[in-house]
């Protein structure tokens, strides 16, 4: 089972992209959305998606999310976000830097000045976020 998960309405339209692949390639797909946002095609709206990917991934059900990186790991192993560091993380190769936690709290700009000082692409996930760097 692969359980996809959208948070926000710019991202239904990925999501129901994504879910009709899958299906199509013989996997067991359902798309997960919040009750916050119109998604038609969802298998579930939920009230919380933090909750529903926990679930998911307790239950060992492939994941597939349409949303801030932070969101998911927080998900899966929930703390306070307002007291936990910021978490970057570089590829091997050097080609990528990318904010895993605390985006708005300092990850974001970090990875950015990393990015730019090793002639990486840094990979933002949260939204409107000021510090995207485009090339």
């Amino acid at each position: 089972m692969i359980a996809i998960f959208v948070l926000a309405q710019k991202s239904v339209a990925i999501a129901d992209k994504v879910k009709k692949m899958l299906l199509e390639s013989g996997f067991d797909t359902e798309l997960i959305c919040s009750e916050k946002i119109s998604c038609n095609s969802a298998d579930e709206n939920v009230k919380s998606v933090y909750s529903a990917i926990r679930e998911r991934f307790r239950a060992k059900k492939n994941i597939v999310a349409i949303l801030p990186m932070g969101v998911v790991v927080r998900a899966i192993e929930p703390k306070k976000k307002t007291e936990d560091p910021w978490v970057v993380c570089i590829e091997e190769n050097g080609r990528y830097v990318i904010p895993v936690l605390n985006g708005h709290r300092g990850a974001n700009e970090f990875a950015t000045l990393i990015s730019d000082a090793i002639s990486a692409q840094v990979v933002i996930t949260t939204s409107e976020e000021p510090y995207a760097h485009s090339e």
